[in-house]
């Protein structure tokens, strides 16, 4: 029966391509009973996830979606990831053709959900292809997925919308996010070495003890971002850092020039020989920070408070204190 179920199948795969639909559907349902009858789940799967192509070809949602939910669940019991995938693709498609946006976007977090799965395995290393796979843009699809602990190294993101996405541990060293969208994203203790970010807007993300060692942050927003914590050792001309939580971060050698630190919260952060020509870090806090062997040339420091700030010269803190900054030692 196996075979006979086959060539039925091959048969309806014909008619589809030469649009015709109904001949296909009959094809296909005369398949998927000869495998039930056989009992061959994985292809009884396909052949339902083609009855429901055939149904929505010939305008008859509802039992197209019926078909595709059937898919889903039979694929889900025997680990058919391949199944899952089409079967989720197909209910998401259909449930946008009835204008369903919610039940729509119920199968896009299934399949958010499943590429975190697939993403997570030791065997997953190709970002790109797993989201092609899953029939998602990886450039459009991925706002507020939860990719946490993903490995996205080397993947190309550049403008992509991640914007709420938890990325927390994920390793994303090399990774191109010139102009990406990662505001409010989860970053903490993610790998973001020698990263590109140039551009990249990051307001409001969580950063916390994330590694940023060597990668760009040329005129990335990062107004209110939490860095506590962070490896910051990275090109960072232009940053906008303006009310920035940067406690403990560190900052050695950074080049900061032009960036602003308006309000930002440097407490006990690491900043030798840091660049901060021409920064702005007025009303910033910067108590117990290092900054021996910084640049300070042109900094503004309008009411910064520098107390018990390492590696300043008397002269260095004069010169401060003419721009405005408190110094109480």
């Amino acid at each position: 029966m196996t075979n006979a179920a086959n060539q039925l199948l091959k048969q309806g795969i014909i008619q589809y391509q030469t649009n015709a639909f109904a001949e296909a559907l009959q094809s296909w349902q005369q398949a998927l009973n000869l495998y039930r009858t056989d009992q061959d789940l994985q292809r009884e799967g396909a052949a339902l996830g083609n009855l429901g192509a055939a149904y929505q070809a010939l305008g008859n949602l509802p039992d197209a979606i019926r078909c595709f939910e059937q898919h889903l669940v039979l694929a889900q019991r025997i680990g058919d990831r391949k199944g899952q995938v089409n079967a989720l693709l197909n209910l998401r498609n259909a449930y946008l053709a009835l204008d369903n946006a919610t039940k729509a976007s119920e199968y896009h977090q299934q399949q958010l959900a499943l590429a975190q799965e697939i993403l997570t395995s030791s065997t997953a290393d190709n970002f790109t292809k797993v989201a092609t796979l899953l029939g998602l843009n990886p450039i459009e699809d991925f706002a507020g997925a939860n990719l946490h602990g993903a490995n996205l190294s080397n993947t190309n993101l550049k403008a992509a919308n991640l914007q709420g996405a938890k990325l927390s541990r994920c390793n994303l060293s090399y990774a191109n996010l010139n102009s990406a969208n990662l505001a409010h994203a989860i970053l903490n203790n993610a790998d973001l070495k020698l990263a590109d970010l140039s551009r990249a807007n990051l307001s409001n993300a969580c950063l916390a003890g994330a590694n940023l060692s060597n990668a760009n942050l040329r005129d990335a927003n990062l107004q209110g971002a939490d860095l506590q914590n962070a490896d910051l050792r990275c090109l960072m001309p232009r940053a906008n850092l303006y009310g920035a939580i940067l406690t403990s971060a560190n900052l050695c050698s950074a080049y900061l020039q032009n960036a602003n630190l308006r309000g930002a919260n440097l407490t006990g952060a690491l900043l030798q020989q840091a660049d901060l020509s021409s920064a702005d870090l007025s009303y910033a806090n910067l108590s117990n920070a290092d900054l021996t062997h910084g640049e300070l040339n042109n900094v503004k420091v309008e009411n910064t408070q520098i107390q018990g700030v390492k590696g300043l010269s008397a002269e260095m803190k004069r010169y401060l204190l003419e721009r405005g900054a408190i110094i109480d030692d």
